[in-house]
């Protein structure tokens, strides 16, 4: 019995064409709807349907998205799409996508049934012929980007052209040119970046590439990383290739942009002639992407743009970390995010060469690490990595938005790190009211509300207080109350009042009593001292 997913951002759409294929009589079943195509996918990964019926414009993703991700991860399930008179040229999209048939709402029942009846046929047959070629495909594709990755690397050597000819790759014109396209993450909201998966846009992109791909161009398109879509570009010797290059990617940028509001940048090496050079291409790739963090995105970017851009050197001090070092100690989350952002936007806003921005955060990150190192706390933070591996990915990102979330994640976990190592090794009793009143003195503080806090009777908190500090609670209570007063009194003109007050005294004749006691002199007569002294 042939599946059917319904998706839809209409409620009482989507109710009246499962209406509609009820009445038909026939062996296709609605298994579920969607409302758009995020939620659409989830059910797809989970219910495995035939056939598709989509509308094509849709919040969070659209029809078109939706086919470019299924025709990549799902290729055996047939989509149709649907979609009013204005919106024909979408339509025309989605047939280039492979889509089965085009419904321009409203459609008649009898046009429905039609186009199910043929279908039911069709997807029978390919089911037949999947089933057959699909284990073989399947080896061919991973054998395929195994070696198209090889390429990158430079592990292929040129001996080995037999087993490009195994998987179908083939370079028929004289040179290959490496690109390279990202996602700028700036051009996506958090929302939307994480509620879609990350993984997704690099599947929407490597197949928009691969669609767009037009003659005299010849291209291998393939899925690097999760960040990284790499496509081969075999060409002409000749300086128009990099004028055709040009056109691909703009329109390609402008195609995303328009339809799929987000945008992607471009990194291009140079044309190599031989196999063993695909690599240096790549790598020029990478290194011209790296200046998206001073230029921006949304453009193609090669060593002719890095030639073109004035370098220039400022100075920077490890005081313009000293804010964020503070709230990393002090497991102040919201201020670590917000200095670390702070820090990597100013960095990539005034400086112009990307290899000195990522020098400065490794320098920034390693004083963490020297930190992390003298608070045995580094084994927790980097879970498993080292520092090496950290650095070379922080070398690795381009684009602003990522490096702020980078170091924002980094730093964030150390901070948690650091809090966590200071509970722990704070487990007696006696060091968490010895903390409590270190922190609260001004307060008004008992025994009785210490004994609560760390769960004791009040009789043996206080002789096991005296016995760990050497003194009563009340008397180490009274001197750390009188510390802060001496504190206040020599480097303040605060009144005795205000002093009184601030360390936790009932009132200023009980402070004058015991600041004469401990100190043989009044407050007025302690801070006279410090005058004439």
């Amino acid at each position: 019995m042939p599946k059917l997913l319904i998706v839809d951002d209409e409620t009482i759409f989507r109710r009246g064409i499962g209406l509609m294929i009820a009445e038909m009589q026939s062996e296709w079943s609605v298994i579920d709807e969607a409302k758009d195509g995020v939620e659409a996918l989830e059910k797809i990964e989970a219910l495995q349907p035939d056939l598709i019926i989509t509308d094509i414009k849709m919040p969070r993703m659209d029809g078109i998205q939706l086919q470019y991700i299924v025709k990549e991860r799902y290729p055996h399930i047939s989509c149709v799409v649907m979609s009013g008179y204005d919106d024909f040229q979408y339509a025309r999209e989605s047939l280039k996508l492979g889509a089965k048939d085009y419904l321009m709402k409203p459609f008649e029942r009898a046009e429905l049934y039609t186009l199910l009846d043929r279908l039911q046929v069709e997807i029978a047959l390919e089911k037949e012929q999947l089933t057959t070629n699909k284990k073989d495909k399947q080896v061919q594709n991973q054998m395929r980007q195994h070696v198209l990755a090889g390429l990158l690397t430079g592990s292929f050597s040129h001996g080995e052209t037999e087993l490009l000819d195994n998987v179908g790759v083939q370079f028929p014109l004289p040179c290959i040119s490496c690109l390279v396209a990202k996602l700028d993450r700036d051009s996506v909201t958090d929302e939307r970046y994480y509620q879609l998966n990350p993984s997704l846009f690099s599947v929407y992109i490597q197949q928009f590439i691969q669609e767009s791909i037009e003659k005299p161009l010849l291209g291998y398109v393939f899925i690097l990383n999760e960040h990284e879509v790499v496509a081969l570009i075999n060409h002409e010797d000749t300086s128009a290739s990099y004028a055709d290059i040009e056109k691909l990617t703009n329109r390609i940028r402008k195609g995303i942009r328009g339809q799929s509001n987000f945008t992607i940048s471009f990194g291009l090496g140079s044309a190599v002639k031989d196999l063993e050079s695909i690599s240096k291409s790549y790598k020029e790739a990478g290194l011209a992407l790296l200046y998206r963090l001073v230029i921006g995105g949304d453009r193609l970017l090669s060593s002719d743009t890095i030639a073109e851009m004035t370098m220039e050197k400022l100075e920077w001090h490890t005081a313009d970390w000293n804010l964020l070092n503070q709230y990393v100690q002090e497991g102040d989350l919201a201020n670590v995010h917000l200095q670390a952002d702070q820090f990597v936007t100013k960095l990539c806003q005034q400086w112009r060469d990307p290899e000195l921005i990522h020098e400065q955060i490794c320098k920034m990150l390693l004083h963490f690490y020297e930190l992390a190192v003298n608070l045995t706390v580094v084994k927790m933070w980097l879970q498993g990595t080292d520092m090496k591996q950290v650095l070379m990915e922080i070398y690795s990102i381009s684009s602003s938005k990522e490096l702020s979330e980078h170091c924002q994640k980094l730093l964030g976990d150390l901070s948690v790190c650091m809090v966590n190592r200071k509970k722990k090794f704070v487990t007696s009793p006696v060091e968490l009211v010895v903390r409590y009143v270190e922190e609260h003195y001004a307060e008004s503080i008992t025994l009785n509300m210490m004994a609560e806090i760390v769960y004791l009777n009040p009789s043996y908190l206080s002789s096991l207080f005296k016995s760990k500090q050497g003194q009563s609670f009340i008397d180490f209570l009274t001197e750390k109350r009188i510390e802060k007063a001496k504190a206040m009194l020599l480097h303040s003109d605060e009144k005795i009042q205000v002093i009184s007050d601030s360390t936790g005294f009932t009132n200023i004749r009980h402070f004058n009593r015991v600041f004469k006691t401990l100190t043989n002199r009044t407050p007025t007569e302690y801070r006279e001292g410090r005058q004439t002294s």
